[in-house]
Formats: C-alpha cells, structure tokens, sequence
C-alpha cells in the first residue's frame, strides 16, 4: 500500500516546535518569579530586557540556579560552591550543581533539566519543567518561596460512577 504523504514536518519538528511554543509562553512568568524571588536590582533585570536576554541566557552561567539553590537551608547543599567565572566548564559545574539541589529536595528525576538542555539551549522548556518543579519542593522547605505554575492537586477527585446500561 502506497501513502502520498504530504507533510512538510516530521513528527520530531513538530514535537521540537510546541515545546518551544510552551517555553516561550511560560518564559515571562518564570522569569519574573525567578527576578522577584532572588530579588534582583531593577538595574540589572534593565540590562537583561535591553539587551533582549531570554531565561536560558540569563541562567546559562549558573550563578543565579545557585543563587536560587542556596535559598534552600538544607545540609551540604553543593550550590554553596558556586563560582562567577566566564569559563564554560565552570559553569556547567554551577549548573550541575543547581541540578544536584534538586535531586536533594526530592524533584521528580524525569522534570529535571541536563546541563546540555540549558547550556546548548537544547531544550530550554524543559528547564521551565524544573524551575516549576523546583518552586513546589522549595515551597514545601520554604514557605516564603512562592510556586509558579500549577497546583499539584492534594485530593483526588472522584471517579464518577459506571452508567446503569454499563454495569455487568
């Protein structure tokens, strides 16, 4: 059997484009909850929208992941050892330490971002995934840290019951 295909994308593009269709819908409220939650100058939050930075160019060297690590008071939390340098490798330590906190705090393995989504840019939704998931497990640890994006549902809602013309 023949099909004529007539498509112009393969489902992997199309996949790729809604999840940056997603990142771009969510990017504004995460990076106002991540400017207001660190509490970042007016100054500098100018600088980053004059210079049209989006959120993965604005956590690409780690430092402010660390920063919002370090909110956490939990023991040996390795983004206490962030460091400000210019060098990839350095950042992507930085990074990889955001990453470790996270794992700490008990965010889910299959939300958590690798160093190369957010690095190379090579799926930046999915570092909105952590960052959402990472605000509900600092919530819990810190109340004072807000969460962003939706409520995990604590009750179940109910099953409805079978119609009468279905039941055995």
């Amino acid at each position: 059997m023949s099909y004529n295909q007539n498509a112009f994308t393969n489902l992997d593009q199309d996949v790729t484009k809604s999840r940056i269709d997603k990142y771009h819908k969510s990017e504004p409220e995460v990076k106002q909850w991540l400017f207001k939650i660190l509490d970042v100058p007016q100054q500098d939050i100018q600088n980053y929208n004059n210079h049209g930075e989006d959120l993965i160019s604005i956590l690409k060297s780690g430092i402010l992941l660390c920063k919002l690590g370090n909110l956490l008071n939990i023991p040996q939390n390795p983004t206490t050892k962030f460091k400000n340098s210019k060098m990839p490798f350095v950042q992507m330590e930085n990074i990889s330490f955001f990453l470790k906190t996270c794992e700490m705090i008990g965010v889910p393995h299959d939300e958590i971002f690798q160093t190369v989504d957010l690095y190379d840019n090579k799926d930046p939704y999915q570092i909105i995934i952590t960052l959402i998931s990472f605000s509900r497990r600092a919530n819990e640890i810190n109340s004072s840290i807000p969460v962003i994006g939706p409520k995990v549902a604590k009750i179940k809602p109910p099953v409805p019951n079978k119609p009468i013309n279905l039941r055995s």
